[in-house]
């Protein structure tokens, strides 16, 4: 038996590549001591929430 694969739309894996990325870069920006960075890696974070939740809240309204 195979399982019905999920759809997932574009929107949301690139938000959570957003999240990904972005929680690299906050974690090398507070291990080499650069804030610039971790601030930078945090907008990304959010970033990629707002958008991955966006998208799956357009995907779970539409028929």
């Amino acid at each position: 038996m195979s399982k019905p694969k999920i759809r997932m739309p574009g929107g949301a894996r690139a938000g959570i590549g957003l999240l990904i990325m972005g929680g690299i870069i906050v974690g090398l920006g507070e291990y080499f001591d650069r804030g610039a960075w971790s601030l930078y890696g945090l907008a990304m974070v959010g970033g990629g929430f707002v958008l991955y939740m966006v998208s799956s809240i357009i995907a779970k309204r539409s028929p």
